[in-house]
């Protein structure tokens, strides 16, 4: 039993189940959700059951990019012409799916805010602009002003990612 945890809770299979996916849903999006979905929860759920991570460690980073994608979107940053809401389920769904990385893959980045701003602004434009030429988002602005806003934004919003999804975040939080 204390291997199967091991598997599960691995750096490893953490990063081979969000690239797996990522590209599902970012290359097949609405047409794919029925499988990207109840997989993602499956492997919620064992995270969770398992112990390795609290649902506020899924559910509080995930909050902010779906915050941060929507305020972009309704800023006219970002335009997903097939979705009615004002993003799509799909990269909702992304989000979670990134809060595990957060969490388990990339909690190294904890270590330095620093380190966490500069990947921000460098690591997550990038993401976004792999999706554009996927076809996943059309940015509304030029390419380059797109881009800045971006930078700007994640540089301080990455590290607030890490800072909520940190295993004694709720513990810092009721001290106060």
């Amino acid at each position: 039993m204390q291997a199967i945890k091991q598997i599960i809770t691995s750096k490893v299979l953490n990063l081979v189940i969000f690239n797996l996916l990522w590209l599902g849903l970012v290359l097949g999006r609405d047409t794919l959700i029925h499988l990207t979905l109840p997989a993602l929860i499956v492997y919620l759920i064992c995270l969770v059951n398992i112990g390795k991570l609290k649902i506020y460690q899924l559910v509080l980073p995930a909050v902010i990019g779906i915050t941060i994608d929507c305020t972009l979107t309704f800023f006219g940053i970002f335009n997903f012409p097939d979705s009615s809401f004002i993003i799509p389920l799909w990269l909702i769904v992304l989000w979670f799916n990134f809060s595990t990385t957060v969490t388990l893959s990339l909690s190294f980045i904890n270590r330095s805010k620093l380190l966490a701003s500069g990947l921000g602004a460098a690591a997550l434009p990038f993401n976004y602009a792999v999706g554009e030429r996927l076809g996943a988002v059309t940015f509304s602005e030029p390419y380059f002003v797109t881009v800045l806003v971006l930078a700007l934004v994640w540089s301080v919003s990455f590290p607030a990612l890490f800072i909520v999804s940190h295993e004694k975040f709720t513990e810092k939080m009721s001290m106060r």
